[in-house]
């Protein structure tokens, strides 16, 4: 956890450091802008706000009114997605293996960064296809592991004090599966692939993809690029939980959740952090313009997809998976349908529905704890008239709190 705000200039969380200074960004570089950070900027302010509408609930039980402003639920909010992030995190920790996990990282020099930045559809898919490349191609080695991985990967394009630098983790099982399907190849428990053997090889594949895809590009990126070695870092990580946990942390956030900065007497902000060497905390102070700057350089391009699985991972490849799961005498995935099909329900019970992601639990009164009733619900641009009193007659709702 972040050391405590001293008490100089009090403190501010993200968003709030957003609604006070972001229309005076707006104003000042909003024409300079690209179009897509500007729409991600006006979403964030608009959240929890009158702008979006909201509802009112009722308690049945103590009679409270509880009233709340519908969120913007843009996935580069800082305020909006916990709950999403526990389902994700739930329904992936189902499917790790009792295998040894490892946390491959693949990033990009600093002479490609500038090029990334200004395409970031273009460089984000090709960083994401060079390096599960590389992974697979040297694993299916004989030489190497002789196998084909399963493989989640995560994109990041930030550091610790929010600088650009596009990277992406990949989540791997340390092992894979044989060519004929009939054997599980396991890795050493601490050793999954040469990272050197992995970082010329990825910077070969993207050579190439970019070469292919956009050929003039080449001709705006400096020759060392090309000659230099490419950053790669691979770590054991046990039963792969607690790196399941990190990488949860913004697949529905972008670069920070909605921390609490220290507002200093001098105008600028305290932006906490902790090395990831040393993991000592230290701090750095922004402007609030060079804040939102650095914040809004982690806006991704619009239905572009951060987290992506490869190999017998992929959606696509489940019957894949199952044979993992089997060779490693864990239970198969099943659909509800197949669920169904092996184990239907008892004659006398009703039929259980599988539990679903959509499903939310219903909101609770915050003063005496029972489930809360829908009363009155308005979107953006209605007006909203109370009702005189809370209603009689009024079944529970399950609504998702903003």
């Amino acid at each position: 956890m972040a050391p405590a705000a001293q008490a100089n200039g009090g403190s501010l969380s993200v968003h709030e450091v957003l609604r006070r200074w972001a229309p005076a960004y707006l104003e000042r570089f909003g024409a300079a802008m690209p179009t897509r950070q500007r729409e991600v900027l006006q979403a964030l302010l608009a959240c929890r706000t009158p702008a979006l509408g909201g509802a009112l609930y009722y308690c049945p039980h103590c009679d409270h009114r509880h009233f709340t402003y519908h969120s913007c639920n843009d996935r580069h909010c800082p305020q909006c997605g916990g709950q999403d992030t526990q389902q994700w995190l739930d329904a992936n920790a189902a499917l790790l293996l009792p295998a040894p996990y490892f946390l491959v990282t693949f990033t990009v020099p600093e002479g490609l960064r500038r090029w990334i930045r200004s395409h970031p559809r273009a460089g984000y898919n090709l960083l994401l296809a060079a390096s599960s490349q590389a992974l697979q191609d040297l694993a299916r080695n004989p030489k190497r592991l002789g196998a084909t991985l399963g493989m989640l990967g995560v994109l990041h394009t930030w550091t610790r004090t929010l600088e650009y630098h596009p990277h992406v983790h990949y989540l791997v099982p340390g092992g894979g599966l044989s060519a004929d399907l009939r054997q599980w190849k396991p890795s050493r428990a601490h050793f999954l692939l040469p990272v050197k053997a992995l970082s010329d090889h990825y910077r070969t594949l993207f050579r190439a993809a970019l070469h292919k895809q956009m050929p003039d590009a080449l001709a705006q990126l400096p020759p060392k690029v090309w000659t230099q070695r490419w950053v790669t870092h691979s770590a054991a990580v046990g039963t792969g939980q607690d790196a399941l946990a990190y990488l949860s942390r913004y697949v529905f956030k972008t670069a920070t959740g909605n921390r609490r900065l220290q507002r200093l007497p001098h105008g600028r902000l305290r932006w906490p952090f902790r090395h990831s060497a040393t993991r000592a905390w230290s701090h750095v102070e922004l402007e609030p313009f060079e804040f939102i700057r650095r914040f809004l350089q982690h806006v991704l391009p619009p239905n572009f997809h951060r987290v992506r699985r490869f190999g017998w991972l992929h959606p696509a490849q489940r019957a894949k998976l199952n044979r993992v799961r089997a060779l490693l005498q864990t239970p198969p995935r099943l659909s509800a349908a197949e669920q169904q099909l092996w184990q239907p329900p008892h004659p006398t019970l009703p039929p259980q529905l599988p539990p679903s992601s959509s499903q939310t639990a219903p909101l609770l009164c915050p003063v005496c704890g029972h489930a809360l009733v829908l009363a009155a619900q308005w979107r953006a641009g209605q007006t909203y008239h109370p009702p005189p009193a809370a209603p009689a007659t009024a079944g529970p709702h399950t609504i998702r709190p903003p």
